[in-house]
């Protein structure tokens, strides 16, 4: 088989198609590629932009300001996001930073105060300041937060006994459904635990103290049972009756069923006056 070999000489610079016309074909050549690398490639792309305005993307959008032809206004943007961060900082206050530990918080107690509470060593108090410094309080938020709570705390404990108080009050009337039940049971359950803490060696204003027993209903009704037992009785001269006993020895003697007999007014009035204590005069509903 034979072969032919075809060889293309160019021809010499200055020639017919010579040097003239090959410079124009490589000039075009490199604009064709400039252009398609533009379009196609991140780097190409900063060849037609240095003359433009890189996007402040550290402003916010709500806080640009656009010029007609659409692209932002960066001075105006700027003093836009100064003035709002301005507006802010005067919202919050001076820029106080927070301590670094809640241990650095100062809590100053009230005087009358002092010897009951110490925030140093009250869990609940150390959980707040914990909490504040979580949320970024610094010590002069924490002073006004802590005053306003020792200006509340004594009326929310008042509210709080009362609360008490009628809730106790409430579950009573259940069983002591009149106003004259209950007042005069409420009497000899007084007379009842301030006998029994006699008895027990205690003052009965810790009895009746707010955490005590005083708002207890069954505490209650257990003392209304027993005052009458230790009520005074002035009036029935020298024939005393303190309890349940002994008025019902009195009930069984002669001189309460014998109507003849030289005690039987006094005995009578003895034991009236114990069942009145106890039961009042309403007639039974």
């Amino acid at each position: 088989m034979i072969r032919k070999r075809f060889y293309v000489y160019r021809e010499e610079a200055g020639g017919e198609g010579g040097a003239g016309g090959t410079t124009t074909t490589a000039d075009a050549t490199t604009t064709t590629a400039t252009t398609t690398a533009a379009a196609t490639s991140l780097l190409a792309t900063g060849a037609t932009a240095t003359g433009e305005q890189a996007p402040a993307d550290f402003i916010p959008e709500k806080l640009r300001v656009m010029k007609d032809d659409g692209t932002m206004d960066l001075d105006a943007s700027s003093r836009k996001m100064a003035d709002a961060y301005g507006s802010l900082e005067k919202r919050f206050g001076a820029g106080e930073a927070p301590p670094k530990t809640a241990a650095e918080y100062v809590v100053t107690v009230p005087d009358n105060l002092k010897e009951a509470f110490d925030p140093a060593t009250d869990t609940g108090m150390q959980g707040f300041l914990t909490g504040a410094l979580e949320q970024g309080l610094n010590q002069k938020q924490v002073d006004f937060v802590m005053s306003k709570y020792f200006e509340m705390a004594p009326v929310l404990a008042a509210g709080a006994q009362q609360f008490d108080t009628n809730t106790a009050t409430a579950e009573l009337k259940k069983t002591w459904a009149t106003d004259a039940d209950f007042s005069r049971n409420v009497r000899n359950a007084y007379a009842g635990a301030n006998a029994a803490a006699q008895k027990a060696g205690l003052n009965i204003d810790e009895v009746m103290a707010p955490g005590g027993l005083g708002n207890n209903p069954m505490f209650m009704r257990l003392m209304a049972a027993l005052g009458p037992e230790f009520n005074e009785d002035p009036g029935a001269g020298s024939v005393g009756a303190t309890s349940q006993e002994d008025i019902q020895s009195l009930m069984a003697s002669e001189a309460y069923t014998n109507p003849r007999h030289v005690d039987h007014a006094k005995v009578s009035a003895t034991v009236q006056k114990y069942f009145v204590r106890k039961h009042g005069t309403e007639a039974a509903a």
